[in-house]
């Protein structure tokens, strides 16, 4: 008897305690906003086919937008073609302080960013190791024409002996 007494007044507790507290409510909001990504890539289409002084100026102008997560991205994609390391390295510090940002635009950005981080930075370590390679062919170049001379100067001692001496 004490047992089922027990059993019931547990029960009243724990239907109390299930009274007093309200049931969790999940609200799940899903934001549907259209990202950028497709106008940057056909914005990096466009800026491939421009001529170098045409990437100048687009540069130029690029440098009058607002400042923001997409106009980085944009200076990015412009500084990465122009073939000079220095812009390349600025390109790749555009796209890390994208990478940084918090808003909500740069968070849509960031699988793009993360792409075209990958890609300069592949493209600095290939115009580093081609930077490498030239001074390399240039070094044995000089050695090559070091012996070069040295072969003629030989050749000029050998014409003057006399030709017994041979």
């Amino acid at each position: 008897m004490k047992n089922k007494i027990l059993i019931l007044a547990c029960a009243v507790l724990l239907a109390a305690c299930a009274a007093q507290q309200p049931a969790p409510t999940a609200t799940v909001q899903l934001i549907q906003s259209t990202s950028n990504i497709d106008e940057l890539l056909a914005y990096n289409v466009q800026l491939r086919k421009m001529s170098p002084a045409e990437l100048g100026r687009e540069l130029a102008r690029i440098n009058t937008y607002p400042a923001g997560p997409a106009t980085s991205v944009r200076r990015a994609m412009a500084l990465s073609l122009t073939r000079d390391a220095i812009d390349l390295a600025k390109a790749e510090a555009q796209l890390w302080n994208v990478m940084a940002d918090r808003s909500v635009e740069a968070e849509k950005l960031k699988p793009l960013v993360q792409l075209l981080v990958g890609h300069y930075s592949d493209l600095r370590r290939v115009a580093d190791g081609a930077e490498k390679t030239s001074v390399q062919l240039k070094e044995a170049q000089r050695k090559v024409d070091q012996l070069n001379d040295k072969l003629e100067a030989l050749k000029n001692i050998e014409r003057t002996l006399p030709a017994g001496g041979k």
